[in-house]
């Protein structure tokens, strides 16, 4: 019984992770705006969230709304035209 309730409260806890994680993920490669459920750090171009993080910035000189998506510190995704 105790069993079943921490496996559904785990399954719960990983849906709405990745609930929040693909709406940040719209948020800034569909919509061109900054994440939901990330927290803004100084430089005004990182966002945190749980377990994942955001650079993203309007290209200075293009004007193109760039970003690279982090997940767990593993680069997941870039749209940076000056990617190493």
């Amino acid at each position: 019984m105790i069993r079943k309730r921490i496996i559904r409260i785990a399954g719960l806890a990983l849906l709405l992770w990745l609930g929040a994680f693909a709406l940040d993920c719209f948020a800034v490669s569909c919509l061109h705006r900054s994440p939901v459920f990330c927290v803004q750090h100084q430089e005004e171009t990182h966002f945190s969230g749980l377990g994942y993080s955001f650079d993203a910035y309007a290209h200075p000189i293009s004007g193109a709304y760039e970003y690279v998506i982090y997940v767990f510190g593993c680069e997941l995704t870039s749209t940076m035209t000056n990617a190493v």
